[in-house]
């Protein structure tokens, strides 16, 4: 069975560095309730981060400002009170933390440096997003994941 992988930004006009940090020392990845669609998808960001499965992957960045943490997701989501009502978090194992920072290569909606929170990769770009983000930012590949 092929893992599900996103991708998760957790915004640098809302997150600091220091939260990002803190967050991740925590154990838990947050999202805004509201945050829209891509394109003309007809589910939410927010809904799509609600309704990952536990046990799909996600990668970690903070805007382009840099690529964190492969993470897994362990529960559900969650609501909670960060610094008004209506975020969302979801707890997390870390499988990997970063050997880069700065990602340079191809824009995709879910590559580090287009402008969305929380994209699917979809099965037929899982060897481009090896080569873009698996290999360089992680030392890992597709197979790593794969479950016979």
């Amino acid at each position: 069975m092929e893992p599900t992988f996103w991708k998760l930004s957790m915004g640098k006009s809302i997150f600091g560095f220091d939260q990002i940090l803190r967050c991740i020392h925590e154990g838990y990845v947050a999202m805004y309730k509201d945050t829209h669609p891509l394109g003309t998808s007809k589910t939410s960001q927010a809904m799509d981060f609600a309704n990952a499965n536990i046990g799909d992957y996600f990668y970690l960045t903070h805007g382009n400002e840099g690529i964190y943490m492969l993470g897994q997701f362990t529960e559900p989501v969650r609501l909670f009170n960060l610094k008004e009502k209506g975020w969302m978090e979801r707890s997390f194992k870390a499988v990997k933390f970063s050997s880069g920072d700065y990602y340079a290569g191809e824009q995709k909606w879910w590559a580090p440096n287009h402008n969305s929170t929380f994209c699917k990769v979809q099965k037929e770009e899982h060897k481009l997003f090896e080569d873009l983000i698996l290999k360089p930012f992680f030392e890992l590949r597709i197979k790593d994941f794969v479950v016979k």
